[in-house]
């Protein structure tokens, strides 16, 4: 099957970076000792990994995977509205007062999403992130009494809400840009005396529920603001995809809205990452995958390669493609799709004949030129030829499939059964049902009995399986390598059959080590079943 590898960041250069690689935000930010969670203990390789560095006047709007220019093709003779104008390495976002969105009470100029080397790169729970950019903020464009966004994250789909917005916005008349975050204004500062300058922005999240964000801006050598907030909600749905550019709401009652424009260089994108490498990506063009009741057509604009997939209108209608892994491990998979219908064009993704998705939903585009994505996650591989399947689950069939993108992420998770451990002040049983392996480790009800484990990294986090029918929790010791432990609580399951996991991020370099986990107490530790490193 002809297909395309890339790396998604190897070409920016040094990918692994110190903090200060960032600049002096982001190592202000972790030395403060807000770090991810995962980022704890003794982490040698920690850092920001830039994964995006586009140059406007080298890589232009395929930095992008979306441009939303006058979408509803409202004012031609403005068009493009969203260009690198000639001389510059900086991208301009024009806005006129005539331009409509397909929505009439509003106005979008904006693009979305970030590609390098053609491959998206993928925003994900769990992870740590920093968008980088300086924008110059004209007179012309003013903050309103309703919305005006200057940057968004949003998960793909129309009409999906934004998680977080960068916001012109007035209040009690001034003019103010601000971030808001699931809701909770995070920082606000006057915008009169940003205008008319290169200003600096970053924004760090970590990506999930009652989560961490960190917003700096910089006027020169002056921070303007430098603010973090934890316990807000940085992700909906499937993935987060930024968005940057000018989207504002007609219902301004201030007088504010004119023509105007916004210029933005400098775009740049870090992961914060422990020891992991850039994922691999690959894409496999639908038109040459194996189709079952469908058509290769290339009568909408805006695909890749040399065609899409027209799914026939029935249940079961398929697009197959066969995916190489190097080694087994865990990968994403993102189906670049349009569907110009008004209704959602649900499939099931199977990858090696088992269900990953049931029922994933590709909901509709603006039109059949107009092309999304939808992303599954932690779908395992194995080493070689893979099966990736999407099959249309209603008579409508599926969208236009354009192609599929794999990275790789890691390693697959390795489970290690405790019955297999070195053992002290404990016995093997297969008293208390669900276990798996053969049996599972009872340790002795006093301080000090141990559960320690042979591993081979590398790893991030170890997650434990235990039962424990007591009614209090029973606390141990994990210490990785003969190091400082910390401590670990196991809650009661009420009854020695229910087993739950506990997870616990680590650091585990490439090779082999050790996980030892110590009753903390006389009442010795859970019934331990396994660990699984990933």
């Amino acid at each position: 099957m002809k297909r395309r590898t890339v790396l998604a960041a190897a070409a920016i250069g040094s990918v692994a970076t110190s903090a200060n690689a960032a600049g002096s935000a982001s190592a202000a930010a972790h030395s403060s000792g807000a770090l991810p969670a995962s980022a704890a203990g003794p982490v040698a390789l920690a850092g920001w990994q830039l994964r995006w560095a586009p140059e406007a006047n080298v890589h232009g709007l395929d930095a992008f995977e979306g441009v939303e220019d006058d979408r509803a093709n409202s004012h031609p003779a403005g068009q493009p509205h969203i260009f690198v104008p000639s001389g510059t390495n900086e991208y301009r976002f024009n806005m006129h007062m005539v331009d409509r969105d397909s929505m009439t009470d509003r106005q979008r100029q904006e693009v979305k999403g970030m590609v390098w080397q053609g491959v998206n790169l993928i925003l994900l729970p769990g992870e740590t992130w920093k968008l980088a950019h300086s924008m110059f903020i004209p007179v012309s464009l003013k903050s309103t009494t309703s919305f005006t966004h200057i940057m968004q994250t949003k998960a793909p789909g129309t009409g999906t809400l934004p998680m977080i917005t960068m916001s012109l916005r007035r209040v009690n008349n001034v003019q103010k840009i601000e971030l808001v975050v699931g809701g909770t204004r995070v920082g606000m500062a006057d915008l009169v005396p940003l205008q008319n300058k290169w200003i600096d922005v970053e924004l760090e999240m970590t990506i999930g529920d009652s989560e961490r964000v960190r917003w700096v801006l910089r006027d020169g050598a002056t921070t303007v603001i430098d603010v973090t907030r934890t316990g807000v909600d940085t992700f909906l749905e499937d993935r987060v995809r930024p968005k940057w550019g000018i989207y504002r709401s007609l219902g301004d009652t201030s007088g504010s809205l004119q023509d105007c424009y916004l210029l933005i260089r400098n775009m740049r994108c870090y992961k914060w990452s422990e020891s992991e490498p850039p994922p691999s990506g690959t894409r496999y063009e639908a038109e040459n995958a194996t189709i079952s009741q469908g058509v290769v057509e290339s009568n909408w604009t805006g695909f890749t390669g040399t065609g899409f997939v027209n799914m026939d209108n029935i249940v079961g209608s398929y697009v197959q493609w066969t995916v190489n892994a190097p080694t087994a491990g865990m990968a994403t998979l993102t189906f670049r799709y349009a569907n110009g219908t008004t209704a959602t064009r649900p499939m099931d993704i199977s990858v090696n004949g088992a269900l990953v998705a049931d029922e994933l939903g590709f909901i509709p585009t603006p039109a059949w030129d107009d092309w999304d994505t939808r992303t599954v996650t932690n779908v395992r591989l194995n080493a070689g030829a893979n099966t990736v399947r999407a099959t249309s689950t209603t008579s409508a069939g599926g969208p236009n499939l354009d192609h599929l993108e794999v990275q790789v992420t890691g390693p697959a998770p390795v489970d290690y059964q405790a019955e297999n451990a070195t053992i002290s002040q404990g016995v093997v049983e297969s008293n208390h049902t669900g276990f798996t392996g053969t049996g599972f480790v009872n340790v002795d009800n006093i301080v000090g009995s141990y559960v320690q484990f042979a591993v081979t990294g590398p790893a991030t986090s170890v997650a434990i399986r235990f039962a424990n029918g007591t009614t209090t929790g029973r606390p141990m010791t994990l210490s990785v390598d003969g190091g400082a432990g910390s401590n670990v609580d196991f809650p009661s399951t009420g009854v020695w059959t229910t087993w739950n996991t506990v997870t616990v991020p680590v650091s585990l370099g490439a090779g082999a080590h050790t996980i030892r986990l110590s009753s903390a107490t006389a009442n010795g530790g859970p019934n331990l079943d396994k660990i699984t490193l990933s």
